[in-house]
């Protein structure tokens, strides 16, 4: 190992055991050299985003398997949650990655297999056999999975990203989010001079929105329960936020309807609940697109005829190469705006806020941000 620096043998790491059994607990360094794979490189964490499907580990989905897979794989104990990250290369492997060595780094959370035929076909986002930061996937046998949750974390050289100056490591860490937001715009099909319409104005909500006027989308609508969701899309530029909670269901259809009296060309459902996937079908436009988020386990029924004029529906997953490094540049030239979105916190919180938002109807935060070096 190449490095300029001594490593602790442990270090305190929020370790999920088991369904809402998440602990702060001190974890060996991991073992670089036993993982098979000389492109990895070590990262110190500055800065790690908490996200929605963290929620979803925590309660015992497996929201990975479910949006690539197609079905629910069981969660292994003790992975090291974590995988929206940014920090500075401490160690590499192998000399090639030298140069890395001291440079702040945004990493590409995951590393496919190359050679089954999703990859192959150049859907590599789908990819079975994907290795994955904080998900346990792809791993094998392991006492802690690694993940970004701690001080330290593993990545793979080749798809670290460096940092322009202007964006802070918190604004970084929320690379993964935004990439897969790229691609979720890419699947919604956004028509130019056309609106987009948004359920759901969490993080992942919010970055589709941005996406899509970065696509050429006319305008977008979002709609969410949370007021705090709905003042920070405004303050982000986003105006034609509607809060749902405080809305009788015909007075939602006719704004919806002033809006986009033909209906919205691109509807994003980052609910995916039965009643969102009723409100989304029911405001595609012919040829519309929608795009549902949050694939849930469950079965939904609804007419197929409200799938004619050639709407569809489908899903989105993960994202490529290139949505990750657009989603760099938008970051890097201020297209997307997040750092209205950050609550930062220290790693010692964690249990206490995943337990209050798994339990609450109500948003606390919008996105929260773990900075490892404030424990």
């Amino acid at each position: 190992m190449i490095t300029a620096n001594d490593l602790p043998a442990s270090f305190p790491a929020g370790v999920l055991r088991g369904p809402k059994q998440l602990e702060i607990v001190d974890v060996p360094m991991w073992p670089l050299e036993t993982y098979g794979d000389d492109d990895m490189v070590m990262i110190e964490v500055e800065a790690c985003g908490v996200c929605g499907s963290d929620f979803r580990y925590y309660l015992g989905e497996n929201p990975w398997a479910q949006h690539t897979l197609g079905h629910f794989v069981p969660n292994p104990p003790n992975i090291v949650l974590g995988h929206e990250y940014a920090g500075t290369v401490l160690a590499v492997l192998d000399e090639r990655n030298q140069h890395l060595l001291g440079q702040r780094v945004a990493p590409i959370c995951s590393k496919v297999c190359g050679a089954c035929t999703d990859c192959l076909s150049g859907n590599d986002h789908l990819c079975p056999n994907t290795i994955h930061i904080g998900h346990g996937q792809g791993w094998g046998d392991q006492a802690f999975f690694p993940g970004a949750y701690g001080r330290f974390c593993p990545a793979w050289g080749s798809s670290c990203y460096v940092v322009p100056d202007q964006v802070s490591m918190p604004e970084a860490a929320m690379m993964d989010i935004l990439a897969v937001c790229v691609h979720v715009a890419h699947q919604g099909r956004i028509q130019p001079n056309f609106p987009a319409l948004c359920i759901g104005a969490g993080p992942a909500g919010n970055g589709v929105a941005q996406a899509s006027l970065a696509m050429g989308a006319s305008d977008v609508v979002v709609l969410d329960q949370s007021q705090l969701a709905i003042d920070i899309a405004i303050k982000q530029g986003l105006p034609h936020a509607l809060n749902t909670a405080i809305m009788s269901r015909q007075a939602l259809l006719d704004r919806l309807k002033d809006f986009a009296p033909n209906g919205f060309t691109s509807v994003f459902d980052s609910v995916g609940t039965e009643d969102s996937l009723e409100l989304g079908i029911s405001q595609l436009a012919k040829r519309g697109t929608l795009v549902n988020l949050a694939v849930h386990d469950q079965t939904i029924a609804f007419n197929y005829a409200r799938l004619g004029s050639e709407r569809s529906v489908t899903t989105s997953c993960n994202f490529q190469l290139q949505d990750f490094e657009m989603a760099l540049t938008w970051l890097e030239h201020g297209i997307f705006k997040v750092a209205d979105w950050i609550t930062n916190t220290e790693l010692s919180d964690i249990p206490t806020w995943f337990e209050n938002i798994t339990s609450s109807e109500a948003k606390p935060t919008f996105k929260l941000v773990i900075e490892p070096h404030s424990t």
